[in-house]
């Protein structure tokens, strides 16, 4: 399941900015991580920064699509 939030420019809908996805895999059920991608604020190359976490066959996700706006 992934839930899309937008950015509003104006008061209308311009494109998706950020998502969370939340699912199960029941064959990763020993599997506890938690790690991101490493991107810094205000370095131009890094427009992305995605989040994660497992635990217990849980996979939480976030990913921010306009990190240096």
């Amino acid at each position: 399941m992934t839930i899309w939030f937008s950015r509003k420019i104006n008061g209308k809908k311009k494109y998706c900015s950020k998502s969370l996805s939340l699912c199960y895999h029941k064959k990763h059920w020993k599997l506890i991580q938690c790690f991101n991608n490493g991107a810094i604020r205000g370095n131009k190359l890094d427009t992305c920064y995605d989040f994660h976490i497992n635990f217990l066959g849980i996979f939480f996700s976030y990913t921010n699509w306009d990190y240096n706006r």
